[in-house]
């Protein structure tokens, strides 16, 4: 399927964090759904963490299959094409990212390639082209998954790979190539998009690992005014030097990845717009009817515009599965965020029995 603008514009829907099961949630599908209803994308691109759990496929191929094609289909049947990215989750059901990148290619209007020879699958260049012109550059990246503490970062040869794509095309059409790249874990220069504060600042969210004890809240002369940060970056461990290159010669205009559910928001950094997308699944923790998708507007002119839809605007108030929204809205972020919160609910209940026993010592 070729991807091509129409009257200058060209519309990608992103999808992060489905994070599905074995039995996909209505309220997943209903968002989908309704998501592409209300922005008839040109292409859609799933960001990885479709899938979860070892205890939930068991390594099943079939069972794999049937639960990605569940998620891809309401994109299939719509004609839409299709690509994907994987994320640090999707290996944890018993097959690898290879394996299952063979089973989208059986899916209709999968369009997903993989760049043999560098770190990762998945990792492609896509033209999008108006007339016989390439207008702009969409390049998906593997950014991998757990290190033994914390996040990885994408490699040295997949940033080269970018590097020597990017100078190839430049020499092929005269000129560097506007681009938007898509990718799972984010980069760690979102830092520059948020304040550093105290951690009695109404909003603050608690950094963890790199940023153990630090408190943030988004700096709101730099990001959309809707946006929102209810739980802090899960950057990489280390910095690879991705943005970096992504920054050498202006024509990357957006970098965008999910990875933190509850986290949706852009702002410009050394010119490149980079932001979250909140996650889409409701069989894992999210920001509430503020899951939702990314809306990605690329134009023939170089530019591009973005903004999410969110559930509680494209499908309504009311959710079909309320027990399992319930329990989720309750669910820890990551590990970090359980221990912390494990470790409040002791201190909490050693201060009440400290308390008590005052109060039986005082009354005797």
């Amino acid at each position: 399927m070729a991807l091509e603008f129409k009257n200058g514009k060209f519309r990608i829907l992103m999808i992060a964090d489905t994070q599905e099961g074995k039995r996909v949630s209505p309220d997943t599908l209903a968002l989908i759904n309704a998501s592409l209803d209300e922005a008839k994308p040109d292409m859609v691109v799933f960001s990885g963490d479709q899938i979860w759990g070892k205890r939930n496929f068991k390594g099943n191929a079939k069972e794999v299959e049937r639960v990605l094609k569940e998620l891809t289909e309401p994109v299939s049947k719509r004609g839409i094409p299709f690509a994907i990215c994987f994320g640090n989750h999707d290996r944890q059901v018993g097959l690898s990212n290879a394996e299952q990148f063979e089973i989208y290619k059986k899916f209709d209007c999968f369009i997903g390639q993989t760049t043999p020879d560098i770190d990762g699958v998945g990792n492609f260049c896509y033209e999008i082209k108006d007339g016989e012109d390439i207008k702009y550059l969409l390049y998906l990246i593997d950014s991998h998954s757990n290190l033994s503490i914390g996040y990885d970062a994408v490699h040295e040869n997949q940033i080269e790979w970018y590097r020597k794509t990017r100078d190839e095309y430049e020499e092929k059409t005269g000129s560097p190539v506007p681009s938007l790249v898509i990718q799972h874990i984010p980069v760690c220069e979102v830092f520059e998009l948020l304040t550093k504060v105290r951690r009695t600042k109404r909003g603050a969210v608690r950094g963890f690992r790199t940023h153990d004890g630090e408190y943030f809240v988004l700096n709101r002369q730099r990001v959309n005014e809707n946006g929102f940060m209810k739980e802090s970056p899960a950057d990489p461990q280390i910095n690879s030097g991705e943005f970096a290159a992504l920054c050498e010669k202006g024509e990357v205009k957006g970098l965008y990845f999910g990875h933190d559910h509850n986290n949706s928001f852009n702002g410009d950094i050394n010119g490149i717009d980079v932001g979250y997308t909140q996650g889409v699944g409701f069989n894992v923790y999210g920001p509430g009817k503020d899951r939702g998708t990314r809306v990605i507007d690329l134009f023939a002119d170089g530019t591009l515009k973005t903004f999410d839809l969110r559930y509680r605007d494209v499908v309504g108030k009311k959710v079909k599965s309320k027990l399992k929204y319930g329990i989720m809205q309750l669910c820890p972020t990551n590990m970090f965020d359980a221990l912390t919160r494990a470790a409040k609910f002791f201190a909490a209940l050693a201060a009440i029995l400290i308390i008590v026993l005052l109060l039986i010592t005082f009354l005797k």
